[in-house]
């Protein structure tokens, strides 16, 4: 009993002693090591680009702040460019599904953009598509004898950057039609591909009058030719055009913002991978993208789905492609909105639609993407039944697509978070000038 009990009173002291050494210690330490709060930047156990990208990234230990702006900063830069010299373009590529149809979300959020920083017209326009209804913004229409191919339809082929690829009909005449609507048709300047067909011409009609024939030229990977000016109306009319690819038209110009529409219903994203590297590259050098934005998520959901890390691993490499297709450009995941799917009697929150949210969060930090959560922002659980029952409503009946009230409002949100996203970057950028950094 006398050998227990000093052991016990040595152990005792030893732990009395370390206990006081360790506080009279702690004031000499940095207080960083007792700190509790969160890095304002995403902290990874281990560099993203050695994941495969079909690891489990549940595993990483990963804090993040609520910025997005460090993904943003080659964006930010240019439009603070744009801003102060009022010179120059900034150029975004807007790729979803039938979330951003018929311009939905995109054209409100184009208006944001060029009324505060400058910018006019629609963008880039594929000569025929699956749906030519552009919800006002202009009005499109297109001869049924065009064949039409898209990154959903198969095609040898390479797709436009529109992922559509129009091609006329054997011993036919083909033609398309814009008319002005909301956007003016500035610079129409047509964009086609390589072909050995020496013997097309087109023909252009505006609402000035009928031009001359012009003979096409498709000796390059990408060629382009303006078709018209200061008009309201435009037909082109092709003939002989047969094996040359044709893959729209652009209206912009001067300076400003510039944002393409590139809505492709039913499709998941996985489809961008289809585009290839070197005719992205040619237009790439034609428009100069400074933000590519991908806004998908309605065709993945599955009610029978609860993992969605296979997609995050598929849009993994989407966006690595994107990347070499679009070298310099920023990337914006915005994720699934709210969904509303019926239990019983009782329509509320898709309970699949978390996960798919989580998949998209983890593919856009794979990838040092920026991430906005627009299910966040709509309002959360419960979100779109709540917009469905506004007056008028905001949605439609599917409780999954956007009234075109309810996609102004969304494209009002969006914009919000990047203009504040932005004003905290000019901050930060003013603080570092006057630091001398």
């Amino acid at each position: 009993m006398i050998c227990i009990k000093s052991n016990f009173f040595t152990a005792f002291l030893v732990i009395l002693l370390s206990a006081g050494a360790f506080f009279a210690l702690k004031t000499l330490l940095p207080e960083k090591l007792f700190e509790n709060g969160k890095s304002d930047n995403i902290i990874i156990s281990e560099p993203v680009d050695s994941l495969d990208v079909d690891d489990d990234v549940d595993s990483l230990v990963v804090e993040t702040s609520d910025s997005i702006a460090e993904g943003l900063l080659h964006f930010f830069k240019k439009l603070f460019t744009l801003e102060k010299t009022k010179k120059g373009t900034v150029r975004i590529a807007y790729f979803g599904d039938s979330m951003i149809e018929s311009d939905l979300i995109v054209k409100d959020v184009r208006k944001h953009y060029q009324k505060k920083y400058g910018g006019i017209g629609i963008g880039f326009l594929p000569l025929s598509s699956q749906s030519a209804y552009l919800g006002g913004s202009m009005r499109y229409e297109y001869s049924p004898k065009w064949n039409t191919y898209s990154a959903l339809k198969e095609s040898t082929a390479m797709l436009g950057i529109s992922q559509y690829v129009s091609f006329a009909s054997a011993g036919t005449s083909v033609w398309t039609q814009y008319k002005r609507g909301t956007f003016p048709l500035v610079h129409p300047t047509l964009f086609y591909g390589k072909s050995n067909n020496s013997n097309a011409t087109m023909t252009v009609t505006t609402d000035k009058g009928a031009l001359k024939t012009i003979p096409l030229t498709p000796t390059k990977t990408l060629n382009k030719h303006l078709l018209a000016s200061g008009v309201n109306e435009l037909t082109v009319q092709f003939d002989n055009a047969e094996s040359i690819p044709f893959y729209g038209v652009n209206f912009s110009g001067g300076y400003g913002v510039n944002i393409d529409d590139f809505a492709l219903r039913s499709s998941s994203g996985i489809q961008l991978a289809s585009l290839n590297v070197g005719l992205m590259n040619a237009f790439h050098r034609e428009f100069k993208y400074d933000l590519i934005v991908l806004q998908f998520g309605a065709n993945v959901l599955n009610p029978k789905t609860t993992n969605y890390n296979w997609y995050a691993s598929r849009m993994t490499k989407v966006v690595k492609h994107l990347k070499n297709c679009f070298p310099g450009a920023d990337i914006l995941v915005i994720s699934q909105a709210d969904k509303a799917t019926k239990y019983g009697r009782v329509l509320k929150t898709d309970t699949t639609l978390a996960s798919l949210i989580q998949a998209q969060e983890k593919y856009a930090r794979n990838t040092s993407s920026a991430f906005i959560n627009l299910f966040e922002l709509m309002g959360g659980e419960g979100s779109m039944v709540e917009w469905a029952n506004e007056t008028p409503s905001l949605t439609i009946k599917d409780y999954t697509h956007f009234s075109s009230k309810g996609a102004k409002k969304v494209a009002g949100l969006i914009f919000e978070k990047l203009e504040q996203e932005y004003e905290n970057f000019k901050k930060q950028n003013k603080e570092n000038a006057g630091d001398g950094n």
